[in-house]
């Protein structure tokens, strides 16, 4: 299922996550959580902390939570740009997180990233599940748009759970 992310276009590439790639997906929780440098008061040693806190809590939170996981680096021409967690069973795909670095972000890397998705659960005839946040709304029409079906979320959730199924169309290329 997975071999078609191996090459994605613009010089996009997708490739298992290594112990080495430990200081860059410390940078991609920094980048996320940049506000945090500006509107709160802590001593750089304690923010520093809640930084490494959170890494340290995604890996074992999505670790316990999606025990098929399994996690890659995005790159472009060979500089890591982003990281894709993919929970896989066999039958169905969700994409557990998604994330690039500020300076990628906004470049349609994502939409790059779900196509490439999309092709290869077509081929292996398996659903893929998105978590989307709520007021992204851009996200949401693109998704919707390419046959994501969103589930009716509960009143003032903050995320949006989506659902693509292969079409037959889907499952012949």
């Amino acid at each position: 299922m997975l071999q078609g992310l191996a090459r994605l276009p613009n010089g996009l590439s997708v490739r298992p996550a290594r112990p080495s790639d430990k200081q860059f997906l410390r940078k991609l929780v920094d980048d996320k959580y940049s506000d945090l440098k500006t509107t709160t008061d802590l001593p750089r040693d304690q923010l520093e902390h809640l930084m490494e806190i959170q890494l340290q809590g995604q890996t074992q939170g999505y670790g316990a939570m999606f025990p098929n996981a399994v996690y890659f680096v995005i790159e472009k021409t060979g500089e890591r740009i982003g990281k894709l967690s993919l929970d896989w069973d066999g039958e169905a795909a969700r994409v557990v997180d998604l994330g690039f670095i500020a300076k990628a972000q906004g470049k349609g890397y994502g939409q790059t990233v779900v196509l490439a998705l999309l092709q290869a659960c077509g081929q292996s005839k398996c659903p893929l599940t998105v978590v989307c946040l709520a007021h992204n709304v851009a996200l949401l029409h693109f998704l919707q748009s390419h046959g994501f079906e969103a589930e009716p979320p509960e009143a003032g959730a903050a995320h949006i759970l989506l659902t693509w199924t292969p079409t037959a169309d889907a499952m012949r290329q």
